[in-house]
């Protein structure tokens, strides 16, 4: 089996299904308004975000940032990492359906399974770079004190590519609000 597919795998099977599993997500809501998932579609196409490199319609995004402060010691000429601490902010766009009274409940309910596959998805993502947060840490505290924030953009790096990589854009595994069958 190929790496990718097994590191996918294994991030899937271990990612919280929400945001509120995380620390620190800040989560911004763009609304959408419909009556059938064909207004419903409309409307996000026009109120998501959009790919920066491609102008697709992106109905939920997320990303995440560390913030790391070092602390070292230093004894005559002698400088040592004596711990790390790592704070992780993730961020997500998700979209919102605004009530509407005369919106077919199935309608809603077909709504409030899509927002959970996006969610669920984000939350997994931004899931697999906190629980890695670790490699991190102990690539900065391996490292000597002048090296210490190289080693951190590294393992930064590593750990980006490595969710890059788990995450591959695959049309068939991205959340679809289906049309409803009469």
């Amino acid at each position: 089996m190929p790496l990718a597919l097994l590191l996918s795998l294994a991030a899937q099977a271990a990612a919280p299904a929400t945001f509120a599993a995380l620390p620190n997500i800040t989560v911004t809501y763009y609304d959408v308004a419909g009556r059938d998932i064909a207004e419903i579609h409309k409307a996000i196409t026009k109120a998501a975000p959009k790919d920066p490199a491609t102008r697709a319609v992106l109905p939920a995004t997320s990303s995440w940032t560390m913030s790391i402060a070092v602390k070292s010691e230093t004894t005559g000429n002698r400088c040592r990492i004596i711990g790390a601490t790592l704070t992780f902010h993730g961020q997500a766009t998700m979209p919102r359906l605004l009530p509407d009274k005369d919106r077919p409940a199935p309608v809603s309910a077909a709504f409030a399974a899509y927002a959970a596959k996006l969610e669920a998805r984000h939350a997994a993502q931004l899931g697999f770079a906190h629980a890695r947060m670790n490699e991190v840490e102990q690539a900065i505290r391996g490292s000597r004190c002048d090296k210490s924030e190289a080693a951190a953009d590294a393992a930064l790096a590593r750990l980006q590519e490595a969710q890059r990589e788990a995450f591959k854009p695959d049309e068939k595994s991205q959340p679809k609000l289906e049309e409803l069958e009469n």
